[in-house]
């Protein structure tokens, strides 16, 4: 295993080597289980002491299933040799659940010792102060000073109830286990496989499962008497279930603590409890049956059951620690007071009493430090590729360079090529000329498709002549030129054709009859819409002198007498030098 150095005793770049090293050779940047909860990790083994026995349990966190853990000995957690096989074996164990990480959570219900804080802290808002410097300077906050703080561990515990007379207490523990979790963690490392632990107080988890199991009756205080083999633990909670108090009594050896009816009394006088409800917790394999019948005839007056706590098949009601630490209460089961809420959503009862030491936490980086050391390597990976890629690039296009016929061109053929481009360019503007003088500009046939649309058959309209003339504009210097095209009519109308003529002779009776042409000719030059061309009509129209009135029935369509009317029509349409069907003048290339 790799030797790790303290980041305090390191330059910049030694604690760079040695977090890029971690990086490289470890699942800390990709794995987030290094950084969770024991508790909230998918796979957990629950190991139970008590002095007696020592249980173990998996339990699969997503599937909600309990199964029975390794075969541990007192042995297996104090002996060096025995707890490194003891590790091994678990994990060879693990190993079979495909699990990425395992959370060890160790339940001590062998040992539980109260020390008073100093008198001087009664303030409740500096709680979680005293949490904090009971962890790292529990000397601080003690009564008694006399305890060796490298030889035990301390938690702060509140009373929530009104009443208690102080704000609370600390739980004493001593440390004969950090070994064996340490022994785990280390494993863990080795292996490169997550291995997070955790050390509970029994006690204080069964105290914070009473809020499912127990009937406490309103308005009524109670005392819970939590029964193990090497100890008992009396809990005072006053009529609205607020924790008041916490004893211990040791009684290793024996089954039952032999000043508890003492106690019991001694403690209602000076909390000034009346008769208070008792409930016994019956936490040993082995415990003596006659507790019950015992409290009845000693407090007559006062209500005695036995709680009894629901657990899975596999885990024996005895240590129900294990469950109730792992499995919180559904999100709708209301806890009876605020001792039993806090002591869950605040963590009181979950404390870690045997955490790694603050100095080997603080060796490996956290994971914002691991992810931002594995993006600044993909980006330097990144940085790399690209690097590559461009020199790439340009290395395959100096090649294409060197191959493509222009390195290999003769200079002296580029006058042959320029001769072609000229001859070709020649060629060009000559055709470009003969074409523009050649375009669609005026053919007969449309023009006599334009007459054919103005007068249709049988419309009352009698044509003598139609004459189309084309002519340029001058426009000296000019590389193009404009053009009038005219249409001139002259003939004889009945009266019905007068309207046709009248509607002709707007600007909007033209240009919809040269659309229709432009449309049915395909012939760009009667194309009313583009903006260098205009179009003019003018219709004059007299009385026919030779005009003789007939019955219908006696007139025929050539004959000029039957019509009132002569008519002189004429269409110009110019064409302006920008269009697009203007002259070229100048001369053929």
């Amino acid at each position: 295993m790799v030797t790790f150095q303290h980041p305090a005793s390191l330059n910049a770049f030694e604690r760079y080597q040695q977090a890029s090293w971690m990086l490289l050779h470890s699942t800390r940047a990709t794995n987030p289980a290094w950084y969770q909860a024991a508790l909230d990790l998918d796979v957990q083994l629950h190991i139970r002491v008590d002095g007696l026995c020592v249980s173990s349990f998996f339990y699969e966190r997503r599937k909600e299933a309990w199964t029975i853990g390794p075969a541990i000995t007192e042995a297996d957690l104090r002996d060096t040799p025995k707890m490194e096989a003891c590790a091994a074996e678990v994990l060879k164990q693990v190993r079979t659940f495909k699990a990425s990480s395992l959370g060890v959570i160790l339940h001590l219900a062998d040992e539980f010792t109260t020390a008073e804080l100093k008198p001087t802290f009664d303030n409740p808002a500096a709680l979680l102060d005293l949490r904090e410097t009971a962890v790292r300077k529990p000397t601080n906050i003690l009564d008694d000073s006399s305890i060796p703080p490298e030889q035990n561990s301390w938690r702060v515990l509140p009373y929530p109830a009104q009443g208690s007379g102080v704000i609370g207490t600390t739980i004493t523990i001593t440390r004969k286990y950090a070994p064996f979790l340490t022994v785990f963690r280390n494993a863990g490392e080795s292996s490169n496989f997550p291995i997070i632990t955790h050390a509970l107080s029994a006690p204080l988890v069964a105290i914070m499962g009473l809020a499912q199991s127990a009937q406490f009756a309103p308005g009524k205080s109670s005392v819970a008497i939590l029964q193990y083999p090497w100890l008992s633990v009396l809990a005072f909670f006053n009529e609205h279930a607020d924790l008041l108090l916490i004893r211990t009594l040791q009684h290793r050896y024996l089954r039952q603590a032999p000043n508890l009816r003492q106690a019991l009394t001694t403690t209602y006088a000076s909390l000034e409890l009346i008769d208070p409800d008792l409930f016994i917790l019956p936490l040993s394999l082995d415990l003596d049956p006659g507790l019950h019948r015992y409290l009845s005839d000693t407090f007559p007056l006062s209500r005695v059951a036995i709680v009894i706590y629901s657990t899975p098949e596999v885990v024996p009601d005895w240590c129900p620690e294990l469950v109730i630490a792992a499995t919180p209460p559904p999100m709708d089961d209301l806890a009876p007071s605020l001792t039993f809420s806090t002591f869950r959503s605040e963590n009181w009862a979950l404390q870690d009493f045997l955490p790694a030491a603050t100095e080997v936490v603080e060796v490996y980086p956290t994971r914002a430090e691991m992810l931002l050391l594995r993006g600044l390597k993909l980006a330097r990976m990144t940085l790399y590729t690209l690097t590559v890629l461009m020199l790439a690039w340009v290395v395959f296009g100096i090649v294409d360079i060197f191959c493509s016929d222009a390195w290999t061109f003769d200079p002296n053929q580029a006058n042959v090529i320029k001769g072609r481009l000229r001859n070709l360019t020649h060629e060009h503007q000559k055709s470009e000329h003969w074409d523009n003088l050649l375009a669609d500009r005026s053919k007969a046939w449309t023009s006599m498709e334009l007459l054919s649309r103005l007068f249709p058959e049988h419309c009352g309209v009698l044509v003598r002549n139609f004459a189309h003339t084309v002519r340029p504009e001058s426009a000296p210097g000019q590389t193009k030129i404009g053009f009038m095209k005219e249409w001139r009519i002259t003939g004889l109308a009945r009266d019905e054709a007068v309207d046709r003529l009248n509607t002709l002779n707007t600007q909007e009776g033209i240009a919809a009859l040269f659309g229709e042409i432009a449309r049915l000719t395909a012939n760009p030059a009667f194309n009313p819409a583009v903006r260098t061309r205009s179009i003019a009509i003018n219709v004059r129209t007299q009385e026919n002198s030779g005009f003789k009135p007939l019955p219908v029935s006696e007139t025929f369509d050539t004959d000029e007498s039957t019509y009132p009317f002569n008519f002189d029509l004429t269409i110009t349409q110019r064409f302006e030098a920008a269009d697009p069907l203007a002259l070229n003048v100048n001369k053929s290339p």
